[in-house]
């Protein structure tokens, strides 16, 4: 394994912040007052998202092939939706999918495929 591209320091980031924020969210989310039975389910359910996002977070980090696996599919599900998305908003389904392209570059990238080798 070589040193860890800038890109997929860069991807390990992102999805670091944003279990981190998933995790505030569910957090504050459950002790706001204004949550309650299927909204309390969906704040513990943040939380748990949360920290997955953080565990594969972790394993971008290591270059872990499994965790880059993990975020290519969620990353292609998603590029998936933002081609549907276009159809009602051009614009969000265009970033949706213009995000999901630069996450795979990086991801895939030459030196990201030594480093998780």
């Amino acid at each position: 394994m070589g040193p860890r591209p800038f890109g997929v320091t860069l991807v390990g980031v992102l999805i670091l912040l944003f279990g981190l924020f998933a995790i505030v969210g569910g957090i504050f989310g459950l002790f706001s007052g204004d949550t309650a039975g299927a909204g309390i389910v969906a704040m513990i359910v943040w939380i748990i998202i949360g920290l997955i996002y953080l565990a594969v977070a972790k394993g971008i980090f290591n270059g872990n092939a499994g965790s880059r696996m993990i975020v290519a599919i969620v990353t292609v599900i998603n590029i998936i939706v933002g081609i549907f998305v276009c159809f009602s908003n051009f614009g969000q389904g265009l970033v949706d999918i213009i995000w999901g392209l630069i996450i795979m570059a990086l991801l895939y990238s030459g030196k990201a495929k030594l480093f998780f080798a």
